[in-house]
């Protein structure tokens, strides 16, 4: 499909999703203009169908370095993650107070400066936190090359944290020496950041993709009066792709993720983060030929223990925007666009039977021929690639109790007219 075909249509898709939201999913609609949102009648049926005809787990494909998240954690055999954050560009020359522009030799309380979501800390114990130098010429997103430069050689500095020095504005200590030797080089510092901890340990920063992320500050002379030096991560590779290097200014590294789910269910979340796609083949008499007022995915959340098993997980419905030429789920998966700002709030622990409204949904497949936009949604956690946290249901190839189905509430379809 051309991008100049494909553009129009997704723009008015994305028009319409809007305009949706000013019908009610309440079934007394009588206080509502009868044609935007027709009278609904005593004669509603309700129905429970075996509808999905493709469900399976795909990768997010968002991109290393665009969550908005830096997830710095060492849970045992469960999670260990790390963080990068890459400074290509350091200045070579300052101006002390009262004085011309001068190249710097000094570097003096170089520091990081961390903006730390203190919900999401994990342990009790002290934390220390390592700095590595990683930079290096190998792939930039070679998770495996960046991994192994956290080695003794390449240490720069370590500092401790007890557990009420975790406040929401972290400072960071870096060594003064290691700074100064990458400006006189001029070379990248590109620092790794690894937590240990004798007990488990988790936190994330907010990275440079919220407006908040990591700056480094220093000193070019010891003289108080001479305001710091500021520096935003920048990173000047891969080079010729500004899009991919402005993402790899900082992100997080997976060493070890937690274990995934089992074959043939579907899982939210995680890391690496998954999405769920589902595609539905609703009867034309339901889609086409009546008002559904109400349609509900029902799913069966299976319990997951491996990690934090009773902390809560938002998962939020999305609508794939994706035409009938997108075949391959993973990048259907891709292209979606929200029905609805209510998000579902699971525990990974959690089992049952699990309601998500898709109503708007099917008011936009309304409008839209099913050989032009496939009946599909995704399900995705509102901190992909930011949290551990998996959610786990059941999918089309357990038994018939446990599969997904589709509880939809319709009357025969109300005709259109001015009042």
């Amino acid at each position: 499909m051309k991008l100049s075909s494909f553009l129009p249509r997704l723009f008015a898709t994305a028009a319409l999703l809007v305009s949706i939201g000013s019908c009610s999913e309440k079934l007394d609609s009588s206080g509502v203009c009868p044609v935007l949102c027709p009278q609904i009648g005593d004669d509603v049926q309700n129905v429970i169908i075996d509808a999905v005809v493709v469900d399976t787990t795909v990768p997010a494909l968002s991109g290393l370095g665009t969550e908005p998240g830096l997830l710095l954690a060492s849970r045992g055999d469960s999670l260990d993650s790390r963080v990068v954050i890459r400074f290509d560009s350091l200045p070579e020359t300052f101006v002390p107070t009262g004085g011309t522009e001068t190249p710097i030799t000094t570097v003096d309380s170089a520091y990081l400066r961390l903006f730390l979501d203190t919900t999401s800390i994990k342990g009790a114990e002290p934390v220390t936190i390592e700095a590595y130098d990683v930079d290096t010429t190998a792939d930039d997103t070679s998770s495996a090359a960046i991994l192994a430069l956290f080695r003794p050689d390449r240490f720069i500095s370590s500092q401790t944290f007890g557990r009420g020095e975790l406040t929401d504005t972290l400072k960071y200590f870096i060594d003064n020496a290691a700074v100064l030797a990458r400006i006189q080089s001029n070379v990248p510092l590109r620092i790794g950041l690894r937590a240990v901890s004798i007990g488990s340990t988790q936190m994330r920063f907010l990275s440079s993709e919220t407006g908040f992320g990591p700056l480094l500050f220093f000193r070019a002379t010891p003289d108080t009066t001479t305001k710091p030096l500021q520096n935003f991560p920048f990173s000047k590779t891969p080079v010729g792709q500004g899009i991919i290097a402005t993402d790899l200014a900082d992100y997080t590294v997976i060493a070890k993720g937690p274990p995934p789910a089992p074959p043939g269910d579907l899982s939210v979340g995680g890391l690496p983060p998954h999405r769920v796609y589902i595609r539905f083949d609703i009867p034309s008499n339901i889609i086409d030929s009546a008002t559904v007022v109400r349609a509900t995915l029902l799913l069966n959340q299976l319990p997951n223990s491996e990690l934090d098993p009773t902390d809560s997980v938002a998962i939020l419905p999305q609508v794939v925007l994706a035409g009938s030429a997108v075949t391959d789920p993973v990048r259907a998966a891709q292209i979606i666009g929200t029905i609805t700002v209510d998000t579902l709030m699971l525990k990974p622990g959690g089992s049952g039977q699990v309601n998500v409204e898709l109503a708007r949904a099917f008011t936009l497949w309304h409008t839209q021929r099913p050989d032009s936009l496939p009946r599909a949604i995704v399900l995705k956690s509102v901190f992909e690639g930011t949290s551990p946290l998996e959610i786990r249901f059941s999918s089309s190839e357990a038994v018939a109790a446990l599969r997904p189905r589709l509880r939809i509430s319709f009357t025969p379809k109300v005709p259109l007219g001015l009042p």
